[in-house]
């Protein structure tokens, strides 16, 4: 992915993405290594993916396996990253599975699992790499929410908890963090990955058709989110939520939607 803005003043700062390896995580990871950062691309099923594109920035690009379902996990890979990158200047957490079930259909084990990979290791990342980035402060982090969280989402309660939660964690820790520690989230809408595949091959012009910019949004469209959140361009945002979302979440007049329908 090669994007046309350059933010100069990330070159040569340190980052770890989580969730690196596929989707939304895979692109901002690359997006940072194209903007001349050091990065640790996490990965827990996605090896090949994670060390295919660390290999294309040799001495700057880390591939590292880590299972974010477990405290452990998030301990070891901030630790790994920091020794491979000589400290932390950025954290993105982008990790994260989905999948649906009306509530009645949702166990305890499924439920449980849902919550630790998609906040519990967000809590805990930060918690880890806090030290890392104070001692360059301003350090940087970057959630990635979902519109899921900022409307709810039926059939798919536990998914949308999850997200609510990474957005009131990233406004929380926004205020306790600052000014050493910006935090800011980005929540994407439908977004072209993996993940969302195989929905948007059968609802994909649907939704299309019902945002005000008549597209699903793509990786690069998250990406462009992360670097400037993670900039110096943005360095009087703290606590802000950017929705990449095409609109999803705006009222659309009555008569648009009749004209759309007919």
């Amino acid at each position: 992915m090669t994007l046309e803005v350059k933010y100069l003043d990330l070159a040569g700062r340190r980052a770890l993405v989580a969730g690196g390896s596929s989707g939304i995580g895979l692109g901002i990871a690359e997006a940072f290594l194209e903007q001349g950062m050091k990065v640790v691309v996490h990965y827990r099923s996605h090896e090949a993916e994670a060390r295919s594109l660390a290999a294309r920035f040799p001495g700057r690009g880390f591939a590292v396996g880590a299972e974010l379902a477990t405290e452990r996990g998030a301990v070891d890979l901030v630790a790994e990253s920091a020794r491979l990158l000589g400290g932390l200047d950025q954290l993105v957490h982008s990790t994260g599975i989905w999948n649906d079930g009306p509530i009645g259909s949702i166990e305890a084990g499924r439920l449980e699992e849902i919550f630790r990979v998609n906040v519990f290791s967000a809590f805990y990342l930060v918690r880890e790499a806090l030290p890392f980035l104070r001692r360059g402060a301003p350090g940087n982090v970057v959630l990635v929410g979902s519109t899921a969280g900022q409307r709810g989402e039926p059939g798919h309660s536990h998914y949308a908890a999850t997200k609510g939660a990474i957005q009131s964690l990233a406004m929380s820790l926004a205020v306790e963090l600052a000014p050493e520690v910006r935090v800011n989230l980005v929540s994407p809408g439908w977004i072209r990955t993996p993940m969302a595949e195989e929905e948007l091959a059968t609802i994909g012009p649907l939704i299309a058709g019902a945002l005000p910019n008549r597209r699903v949004g793509e990786v690069a469209d998250c990406a462009h989110a992360a670097l400037f959140l993670a900039s110096n361009a943005s360095s009087h945002l703290i606590g802000q939520d950017l929705c990449v979302s095409g609109g999803a979440l705006l009222v659309v007049p009555r008569g648009q939607v009749v004209a759309r329908e007919t």
